[in-house]
């Protein structure tokens, strides 16, 4: 009983030390930025999947302030990759509500002590998930992303990724797997059983890739439910980190399979055709080669796979929190890849009568 009561009591020392650590991180970043003082202790924002974001109450405002992800930062682009995607969302944000980087000191990624952050306007507002995402919400997507793919923008520094679709090695990951303890064997026999799967998947979006590049345009390339915040029906855009070159059409369905989610691992028809009919205010939707973008659908999930096996693997994370996050992400990825496959069935049938106005 006692060594509980102490266990418990290093926990909670432990928790209250980290606490204190961020809130002096947190201090030294309004410091620097001249944000003003603190007024009231930092809350963390929960839900990001690589970053921390705390909302910040100083004398000057309310801010979010997004720390980001160290191993991710010591990529030798991921500097740049933020600052040009930033750039690419303030000329969005000129026809497409959005929350995007504060511009401090001419820069909206700022270093401190090795490590970096951006600071955002507070906005209150909250995220939809299926099953409560409804038409209107559906209508309102299909028309921020048609507005998007329609301005067409470029900004300099981003150039478009006409390379190779990535061929990942999952042979050698499942090697890795087999050293995991015995004790933690849940997300590597699940990785085990899907590997077919997987690499079928795989080969059908390199497949894919050159048809895909001969059409591309900037855009978010992420607008999934957790990256819109809505006060009542009216939308933001916010977490622009990934934005970048991308077939329009690929990201359409991606969008669709997002919004249009029945909450039980299909598809709304009624969300998809509120969807579609926005998009087409903007968008002529001639002429698209459906089954590359089907094949290619499968790109982005199985790049947040293989990078979230090497943090369950401990070779990107900095810590056994991390490690866990990865591992439950592992499991999450493959259970939607085998949920998207259904979906790519059923958006087949739906297009192919969209065509013929049926």
């Amino acid at each position: 009983m006692e060594k509980n009561i102490d266990m418990l009591l290093e926990c909670k020392k432990e928790i209250m030390y980290r606490e204190i650590i961020m809130e002096n991180k947190i201090n030294g970043w309004t410091e620097k930025l001249e944000l003003g003082h603190i007024t009231h202790k930092p809350i963390e924002i929960k839900g990001g999947l690589l970053h921390k974001m705390y909302r910040v109450s100083t004398t000057k405002g309310n801010f979010a302030i997004k720390l980001l992800n160290r191993e991710i930062m010591k990529r030798p682009e991921a500097l740049q990759n933020m600052i040009h995607s930033e750039q690419a969302a303030l000329l969005i944000q000129k026809e497409v509500p959005s929350v995007v980087a504060l511009l401090i000191n001419e820069k909206q990624v700022h270093e401190l002590n090795g490590e970096y952050a951006m600071v955002y306007p507070w906005i209150e507002g909250k995220s939809v998930f299926p099953p409560e995402i409804n038409e209107a919400h559906c209508e309102w997507v299909g028309d921020i992303l048609g507005k998007i793919h329609h301005m067409d923008i470029s900004v300099d520094e981003i150039k478009p990724e006409v390379e190779e679709a990535a061929r990942y090695d999952w042979d050698k990951y499942l090697e890795l797997t087999k050293k995991v303890e015995v004790s933690d064997k849940k997300w590597t026999v699940l990785y085990q059983k899907a590997l077919e799967d997987i690499k079928i998947w795989n080969q059908k979006a390199c497949d894919a890739q050159e048809e895909l590049v001969k059409t591309l345009v900037i855009s978010h390339r992420d607008l999934d439910p957790k990256n819109v915040m809505w006060q009542e029906l009216k939308p933001f855009v916010i977490d622009w980190e990934a934005a970048g070159y991308i077939n329009p059409y690929q990201e359409l369905l991606e969008v669709i399979c997002y919004w249009a989610d029945d909450g039980k691992g299909s598809l709304n028809k009624s969300n998809f055709d509120a969807l579609m009919m926005a998009y087409r205010r903007h968008i002529e939707m001639m002429n698209v080669e459906w089954n590359a973008v089907f094949n290619g659908s499968y790109s982005g999930m199985l790049g947040w796979l293989e990078y979230n096996i090497k943090r369950a693997l401990g070779l990107e994370a900095e810590d056994e929190k991390e490690r866990q996050l990865g591992k439950d992400q592992v499991m999450g990825t493959i259970n939607a890849l085998y949920q998207h496959s259904r979906k790519i069935d059923l958006l087949k049938e739906w297009l192919e009568h969209d065509r013929s106005g049926n």
